[in-house]
């Protein structure tokens, strides 16, 4: 009688051919690579370290202000660690520059300002004398420091997520482990998440994950309390991280379920201890996170689908999780800004929304019908598609169409499915003789591009000036795209060392903010930095206009006292200039702006009114005057 086949702990018959189901022999993968874990962790560090060693001498580039630089919790060092846990993560910026949280749900990761806090004690806090160009030297030598931790903890979580691929999803596949972790390091599309510093938690995120799978399961193996204890520890600061831990809720009892074969009943209540962490975590969020300021969900910077119609916000959602799809296979072209525009609104008339609606129900489909078969790939969908939902706005709003950063967790899925999947195709061959050249040939030609990808891209992310001027041409219909490029021109103009290349970038950086307000004519921002650059190239005249919009539709802008005080105090010395050159009538022209610019300046008032005197319109005179003496005693009684 012929023998049986034996069955996997994936329940699925393990036969001598190389592959079925879910698990080869030992004896097979190492005809494949190495399956020393040692070795491979080796790899995957030598991997992580040349594709994202020529961040080491980056700075500081995008949110990483509202994260490190500007935050006054961070730069106070460990006495700050109290505030990062009891408030918003961006309340200490925001606050300085806007007057509170602007972005729907708050943003509650203290883990990653704790160890930029912790940084900032080793390094030195500011001192209290600190120049303007003092503290540029100063955060640009800690931003190297700061890069290089960002580095050494990316090639961690990818060394510890190799350790959990092996032990848990694939315990019999070392190879296909370490391809899929592999697959991970490489990837360009996570060039977001190590070259910008802020991005921290998203490392962090997956690091803390992928211990509270290993020690959840090593639990489960040895009934020991303090594996537990360790996974509760590391579940509570998985979703310190960031808040798809959340998402561990679900996948640990499906984890149970696909690879230790438990019961849907008992995976579920193995899984009832990491509610502890998962309320306190709760209890501290609603805490910490304040409510928006009132009119910040009509700012289409905060929500991009705030010109969209039901329809298009929902077919547009559908397509952009297709983008995604795309950006895992093909990452390219790679960009930090993904704002209003930069995606247009669609309809259900477009195809691409059917074809992502018929890719991702079918995932949706096999996902079930694989994890009721306890097949990995039902787990590698399932953790693609769970991590998804949290970024696709489709039930909760995240203030942005798309990001690279975002897809990060979902990566992971991505990962796995097509590790298993490349693996499997190979094993088919059954000529080993070019299966393995075949796969590692494969292998390395994916290394080198993503490495060519990955190193190029990296080079973006040097400073905010190099990644705005970068990402402008990929996605020149974004219109933070567009506004960041021409905030890099104005740089650029200070820094010029003749008038005309400074004329010639602050053309360059007009050309930029009316692209952006052209797309979005109510946005103050771009106005506002627009004005500052006609009256920076020496045409103030061109800056009221743009300044008198923002005073109209944002009041409270806090850069607008001071920038109006300027304007009233260039006009002010032209209306003097003209008066002692005999010009009377081009003082009062200059006069009657500056009290336009400054209506509360008394001493613009007073020489208005002795320019009216000196033209002979005495009731122009009198009315210029009482104002001046109006406003003189309304500053002495304050």
């Amino acid at each position: 009688m012929a023998k049986k086949a034996k069955k996997t702990t994936h329940g699925i018959e393990q036969k001598q051919e190389p592959i079925t189901g879910n698990r080869t022999t030992p004896t097979t993968q190492k005809q494949f690579l190495l399956s020393n874990f040692r070795v491979q962790a080796l790899i995957l560090a030598i991997l992580g370290f040349v594709f994202y060693c020529n961040t080491f001498q980056h700075e500081a580039a995008f949110d990483d202000m509202m994260a490190i630089t500007d935050n006054a919790y961070v730069q106070r060092g460990v006495a700050g660690i109290p505030d990062i846990l009891t408030k918003d993560a961006f309340q200490s910026y925001l606050e300085s520059k806007q007057g509170g949280n602007q972005l729907a749900g708050g943003r509650y990761r203290p883990l990653s300002l704790i160890t930029f806090a912790i940084e900032q004690q080793i390094m030195g806090t500011a001192p209290d004398n600190e120049t303007t160009n003092d503290k540029e030297i100063r955060v640009a030598q800690e931003m190297h420091a700061r890069h290089v931790v960002n580095v050494l903890l990316y090639i961690l979580s990818v060394i510890v997520l190799l350790y959990f691929l092996r032990r848990i999803v694939f315990p019999n596949q070392p190879a296909v482990a370490f391809l899929a972790a592999l697959l991970f390091t490489i990837h360009p599309i996570h060039t977001e998440v190590v070259a910008n510093v802020k991005s921290r938690d998203e490392i962090l995120s997956v690091l803390f994950i992928s211990l509270t799978f290993i020690k959840a399961f090593s639990y489960w193996d040895s009934k020991k309390k303090n594996d537990l204890i360790l996974a509760l520890l590391c579940f509570f600061l998985a979703l310190l991280s960031k808040e798809y831990a959340v998402m561990l809720l679900v996948l640990l009892p499906l984890g149970f379920y696909l690879f230790r074969k438990e019961s849907i009943g008992s995976s579920s209540k193995i899984t009832l201890p990491y509610l502890i962490p998962f309320g306190i975590y709760i209890m501290l969020r609603l805490s910490a996170i304040t409510a928006m300021p009132q009119g910040a969900e009509n700012n289409i910077m905060n929500n991009p689908y705030l010109y969209a119609t039901g329809v298009q916000k929902i077919a547009t959602e559908i397509m952009v999780l297709l983008d995604y799809l795309k950006m895992l296979f093909f990452p390219s072209p790679l960009s930090s800004v993904y704002t209003y525009n930069s995606i247009p609104y669609t309809g259900f008339s477009d195809p691409l929304v059917w074809l992502s609606i018929i890719v991702h129900l079918g995932l949706l489909a096999a996902m079930f019908i694989l994890v009721a078969r306890r097949q990995v790939l039902g787990f590698a969908i399932a953790f693609y598609l769970i991590n998804l939902v949290l970024v696709s706005n489709i039930f909760f709003d995240i203030g942005a169409l798309m990001g690279e950063r975002l897809i990060y967790h979902s990566s992971v899925g991505f990962c796995i499915a097509a590790a298993y999947l490349i693996y499997a195709g190979f094993e088919k061959i059954k000529q080993p003789a070019i299966a393995k050249p075949g796969l590692v040939g494969l292998m390395v030609l994916v290394v080198m591009i993503s490495g060519y990808k990955t190193i190029n891209r990296n080079t973006a992310w040097k400073n905010d000036n190099t990644l705005f001027m970068k990402d402008v041409n990929t996605t020149p219909n974004s219109i933070l795209a567009n506004n960041n490029a021409a905030a890099a021109c104005m740089i650029f103009a200070k820094r010029a060392t003749n008038i005309t290349q400074r004329k010639e970038w602050f053309e360059k950086a007009i050309t930029y903010f009316d692209k952006a307000i052209s797309l979005y004519p109510m946005y103050m921002n771009a106005r506002l930095n627009r004005g500052l650059s006609y009256y920076d190239m020496g045409q103030p005249d061109m800056a009221i206009p743009d300044w008198d919009t923002v005073r109209k539709y944002t009041p409270a802008e806090k850069k607008l006292p001071y920038y109006f005080s300027v304007l009233g105090k260039y006009y002010y010395n032209q209306g003097m200039k003209y008066g002692n050159a005999g010009k009377i009538d081009s003082a009062v022209i200059a006069f009657k702006k500056g009290t336009e610019a400054a209506p509360n300046v008394a001493d613009i008032w007073y020489q208005l009114a002795n320019a009216y005197k000196a033209q002979g319109k005495e009731a122009e005179f009198k009315a210029a005057y009482d104002m001046a003496e109006k406003l003189k005693a309304n500053s002495h009684n304050n």
